[in-house]
């Protein structure tokens, strides 16, 4: 009896060893949400639980197995919430987006006079500023529809320089204090811009290139300003949970600026940025550009036209309402085709805006003739592919070009888009189905400031083609809607795609960002009226809060 009772014992103190250490084998995580409905992607698996060490997730748990193998002192039990990817906008104006915030906001005006008084009323508020800036106006929405003159501004305003820009960021109206200024005439003449004259003399509206003559003028923001706009801009995306953004166009100063800013941990959300083609950018490129966990350069932005709000986007056939009007064509075809070889031989992504049918064409056949091979990895985009020609439609499927769109556009230009093409050429414009039926993804975003940052705005013109009243009834050609699976990878995974950055981002998965958001129902299967009210609960950014 006593031979058997010593290994007896020693087992008997193993087990209990075994038990009492139990918690010392465990995995020890930074954090553990548990008990959630875990919606991780538009083409991934739906989990209970997610693990999360040094900011990425470290593993994710379809139920409570994850209790024999994780613990942490930071456990959280969601109460059934559901958790979805972070929203990563594919192309908005981050920057420009702070500033309109400290101007004069002229969105939602409906008519001229409504834009003065605004103006009247930012001057007494900012008594001590001499330059007034605003931007928002749309002619479209007024009675008139005609382009505004300076009238009023030069009457009423004789001391400051004012320039106001339309919503779209392609036209501006200037007083005459600011085209003296900038030593403006009747007779000056720019590539790829117009000067609106009537009667011989300047009304102050100046469209597209034009535009630069203006901006030349105005006085620089320093980066303590510049900092203040992004942080501002940073504030509004967190509470409606983008934690990535595309800003398609900026110097490289600014680029800089933002990476400090991040590195700083002032900024917390991931930037891929797309700088302007001047001459320190292209020359900075032969750097390889910049590579961090938050921001991201590798892409050149380049404008082929303007807008089709104020006539300047270029099309194949003459503006409906303006029968002579082919809008603007704002870079050369020799020139636009030397910068996109350099472009490629420097291993970056070309994104070039493209509005008008035309526009889309010359640049496709463009990138056609660098790419070269039907297949590659460059991800080279055509920036809002507004108005495509069915005939060009293959060089998206043949080259491996992404078409970027921005939903919100269709329904904020429903109204008056017709009367710009004609009813035969509208079912060329805002075709999302149809582009992505050819490009094979098709990253959403908003275009910020010229839309509202929402990204619910963007749900509902894509799966609905709607506005918030919900009209039209039936749908703005409806047969271009995207599913509900279509809009979520559109502004997830798809979106970090057309960003190279799939990899770490656009869904929750293992040994990605834990970028996600809390709600309390999800705004991809929510009907239309709910996307009117619909809020983000939390955001978090590397398994981080940033905004509850």
């Amino acid at each position: 009896m006593k031979f058997y009772l010593k290994p007896f014992l020693i087992t008997i103190f193993f087990f209990h060893s075994l038990i009492g250490h139990g918690q010392d084998l465990l995995i020890q995580a930074d954090q553990i949400l548990y008990n959630a409905k875990i919606i991780s992607g538009p083409y991934t698996p739906v989990y209970y639980a997610m693990i999360i060490k040094e900011g990425k997730i470290l593993a994710m748990f379809k139920n409570n197995n994850w209790r024999s193998k994780y613990t942490s002192k930071n456990m959280t039990d969601m109460d059934g919430k559901l958790i979805l990817p972070g929203f990563i906008d594919a192309h908005c104006h981050f920057l420009g987006l702070g500033k309109a915030m400290d101007e004069v906001n002229l969105f939602g005006t409906k008519t001229w006079d409504e834009v003065v008084n605004r103006v009247s009323e930012f001057i007494k508020l900012h008594p001590e500023r001499s330059w007034i800036l605003g931007r928002g106006w749309d002619q479209n929405d007024w009675p008139t529809k005609d382009f505004p003159t300076s009238k009023l501004l030069d009457s009423l305003f004789p001391n400051h320089f004012i320039v106001l820009s339309r919503i779209d960021g392609h036209a501006v109206i200037a007083n005459q204090k600011v085209l003296q200024f900038a030593s403006l005439t009747a007779e000056s003449k720019i590539n790829g811009g117009k000067l609106v004259i009537n009667n011989g003399k300047l009304t102050g509206v100046l469209v597209d290139n034009a535009t630069q003559l203006l901006e030349q003028k105005i006085p620089q923001p320093s980066n303590y300003q510049k900092t203040k706009w992004l942080i501002a801009a940073q504030t509004e995306c967190l509470k409606y949970g983008i934690t990535q953004v595309t800003d398609a166009g900026l110097p490289l100063s600014d680029i800089h600026l933002i990476d400090s800013l991040c590195q700083a941990k002032v900024l917390k959300m991931r930037f891929y940025i797309m700088a302007n083609p001047d001459k320190s950018t292209l020359e900075a490129m032969k750097t390889g550009g910049i590579a961090t966990n938050q921001v991201h350069w590798k892409s050149i932005k380049i404008y082929s036209d303007g807008a089709l709000g104020s006539r300047g986007a270029l099309l194949k056939q003459p503006y409906c309402d303006d029968k002579t009007n082919f809008g603007l064509q704002l870079i050369e075809p020799l020139k636009l085709d030397s910068l996109l070889k350099v472009i490629y031989e420097n291993g970056f992504q070309a994104a070039t805006h493209c509005i008008g049918d035309s526009a889309n064409s010359l640049v496709l056949k463009a990138y056609a003739s660098v790419l070269k091979t039907t297949t590659n990895n460059r991800r080279w985009r055509v920036e809002h592919a507004q108005i495509v020609d069915p005939k060009d439609l293959v060089y998206f499927r043949n080259f491996s070009i992404i078409a970027s769109v921005q939903p919100t556009h269709a329904t904020s230009d429903m109204y008056w888009a017709e009367n710009r093409l004609c009813q035969s050429r509208m079912h060329k414009a805002y075709a999302f189905q149809t582009l992505l039926d050819n490009s094979g993804i098709l990253p959403l975003g908003t275009d910020f400031p010229v839309e509202f940052v929402s990204p619910f705005n963007t749900i509902r013109a894509a799966r609905f083609r709607k506005d918030a009243t919900g009209f039209p009834k039936k749908g703005f050609n409806k047969k271009e809607v995207l599913s509900s699976t279509q809009t979520f990878a559109g502004m997830t995974l798809w979106a970090a795609m057309s960003n190279f950055w799939e990899k770490e981002t656009g869904t929750l998965e293992t040994g990605k960002w834990a970028d996600y958001i809390v709600m309390d129902q999800n705004p991809y299967s929510a009907s239309l009226k709910k996307l009117n009210t619909i809020k983000v609960n939390q955001t978090c950014i590397s398994g981080v809060s940033v905004f509850r």
